[in-house]
């Protein structure tokens, strides 16, 4: 993501609501991923930097924390140590999670265009490798640091993850190139981000010794969570303004990778999908341009914004089997801020 687009996602993660120990807490995982992602059976010369971009605070491994405290906290009828629990341990399994996520940017990435330095490097990396997510190092790193988190049922979540985000590849295969329905693009994100976003927190649970309603509840926060997350980060993309972020926008066209804020807008004025595909088909900045001036003039991004606002509620209704805490009121937080992200419409009607 291009860091224009990651500053308009910021009030989501702002650094003054999450403090100083959490940040702190990235930190020490934002120093080990590097290490982590291009260490042993790394391929000579992998460049992890290139999909570990620094930017906001990873979310996920803050999920990761943050629904462990809220377990806990609901553990015994609430422990007044439970904002203070689970770092280390926390460590591992946001690791893991980061991975699962990069792990699907570099299969997408690995789609990108001829040429480009992430594209080389992630068919470089995937090269061997069996299926979707089998055999690269990546994937192999996560699902040991998930064997760290002292639950034999973490272990378990990541593979249904996995198995959940190669069914959505699948998905994501055959309508490439083509603009997808609403449903398709919905069964995307559900598996991409929300798979990943659920694994994050369901994690947390399991390394709190949560009952299994509660564990159900976040990993269901989780889910739509992701969802929400990502149809963010699509409406920053569609309201592309400057030539990094309208870059951003010609290569997603030219792969033929519609997500879902777009399907929707698509399935709301037609004009919008004929100028995704002559995007497609002829990339430029002046068509990026006008796909983004279309958008606002049908008032397309309408229906995004509303689906973002709806999993931001199912996410918040989630947490309610959870008693109150300062952890439970952060995830709160996180997807109540992410419908502040999305843009207003430049004029829309």
């Amino acid at each position: 993501m291009s860091r224009p687009r990651l500053r308009r996602l910021a009030p989501a993660l702002d650094p003054d609501a999450l403090g100083a120990e959490l940040l702190g807490f990235l930190g020490s995982i934002e120093g080990a991923l590097g290490d982590l992602a291009g260490g042993d059976g790394a391929p000579p010369g992998f460049d992890p930097r290139l999909f570990l971009a620094p930017g906001l605070p990873r979310v996920r491994p803050l999920l990761v924390l943050l629904s462990a405290r809220a377990a806990a906290a609901e553990a015994d009828g609430g422990r007044p140590d439970a904002e203070h629990l689970h770092v280390a341990a926390s460590e591992h399994l946001g690791a893991a999670a980061e991975l699962l996520h990069v792990a699907v940017a570099l299969h997408d990435a690995a789609l990108g265009r001829q040429g480009g330095r992430r594209r080389r490097a992630a068919r470089r990396l995937l090269s061997g490798a069996a299926g979707l997510l089998g055999g690269n190092h990546l994937t192999l790193r996560a699902l040991e640091l998930s064997r760290a988190g002292g639950s034999p049922e973490v272990v378990g979540d990541m593979l249904e993850a996995m198995r959940e985000i190669g069914e959505a590849h699948a998905i994501a295969q055959r309508t490439s190139g083509k603009l997808p329905t609403p449903a398709e693009a919905a069964a995307v994100a559900e598996g991409h981000t929300g798979a990943v976003f659920a694994f994050a927190c369901r994690a947390g649970a399991r390394l709190a010794g949560g009952e299994r309603r509660h564990a159900t509840s976040l990993g269901r926060y989780g889910r739509h969570a992701g969802v929400a997350w990502q149809i963010a980060e699509e409406m920053a993309l569609l309201d592309a303004r400057g030539p990094d972020e309208l870059a951003a926008l010609e290569d997603r066209a030219e792969r033929g990778r519609a997500g879902l804020a777009l399907a929707l807008a698509a399935a709301a004025a037609p004009p919008v999908g004929e100028a995704w595909a002559r995007l497609g088909r002829q990339p430029s900045p002046e068509r990026a341009r006008a796909l983004v001036e279309l958008l606002h003039q049908h008032g397309a991004l309408a229906p995004a914004r509303e689906r973002l606002v709806q999993e931001s509620w199912k996410a918040r209704t989630a947490l309610h089997t959870l008693g109150p805490s300062a952890s439970r009121d952060l995830l709160e937080h996180i997807v109540t801020q992410l419908g502040r992200t999305a843009p207003e419409g430049r004029g829309e009607g």
